[in-house]
C-alpha cells in the first residue's frame, strides 16, 4: 500500500511540475500587454479642437455646406485608446459622434471605431499611419447599400492638421469625397 501511495504521489509530482512549467511557458509566450507604444504618436490629439468642415452628401451636389464643431481627444482605458466625442451641426441638426482609436501589436495596424446619432451604427475602420497621414477604411451602409468608407488626416501637426472622408460604391475603384474638415486645437 505504501508503494500504491508512493507511486501516487510521485505522479501528482510529475503532474504538478508539468503543469508550473507549461504555464510558464505559456507566460512567456504572452504578448505584451497593456497601452501600445504607438498611441504615444497620437499623444499630441489630446485637447479640444475646433473644426471646420465641409460637406456634400449628394454626389450631385454642386455646392458644399459648411459647418463647424467641436472635437475633444483624450486617452481611454489606461492610455491604451485615444477617444473622441465631436459635437457640431450637419444639414442643419444636432450631430454627435463618438470615436475610439488604437494600434492593434499583432496585426501591426491602426483601428477606429465610429458611432454618431445620425446612423446609430458602429463601424469599424483599420488602416495605417505614416509621415503624418493616417488612412483608416472601412465597411459602411448608406441607404442600405454597401459602401467603402475611407477616412484620413493629414499635415497633421501638434495645433492643426486636415481630415477627409470619402465613400465608394463599387468596391473601392473609385471614391467621392463627401467631407473635409480642419482641425485647430485650442490653446
Amino acid at each position: 500500500m505504501k508503494t500504491l501511495r508512493l507511486m501516487w504521489a510521485m505522479a501528482a509530482l510529475c503532474l504538478t511540475l508539468t503543469v508550473t512549467t507549461s504555464a510558464q511557458d505559456n507566460t512567456d509566450a504572452m504578448p505584451e500587454m497593456g497601452a501600445p507604444k504607438e498611441i504615444k504618436e497620437l499623444s499630441w490629439l489630446v485637447g479640444t479642437w475646433d473644426v471646420a468642415m465641409k460637406t456634400k452628401w449628394d454626389p450631385n451636389a454642386t455646392d458644399w455646406a459648411e459647418e463647424k464643431g467641436t472635437a475633444t481627444y483624450s486617452y481611454a482605458v489606461d492610455s491604451s485608446a485615444i477617444m473622441m466625442h465631436y459635437q457640431g451641426t450637419t444639414m442643419g441638426m444636432s450631430f454627435k459622434g463618438l470615436m475610439v482609436q488604437t494600434f492593434d501589436r499583432e496585426t501591426k495596424m491602426w483601428q477606429s471605431s465610429w458611432v454618431d446619432n445620425f446612423s446609430a451604427r458602429l463601424v469599424l475602420y483599420t488602416g495605417t499611419r505614416a509621415k503624418g497621414k493616417t488612412v483608416l477604411t472601412g465597411e459602411d451602409l448608406m441607404q442600405g447599400q454597401k459602401m467603402t468608407t475611407r477616412m484620413t488626416t493629414f499635415n497633421e501637426s501638434p495645433t492643426k492638421f486636415e481630415w477627409s472622408m470619402e465613400g465608394s460604391i463599387d468596391g473601392g475603384k473609385t471614391f467621392m469625397t463627401s467631407a473635409t474638415a480642419v482641425y485647430t486645437k485650442r490653446k
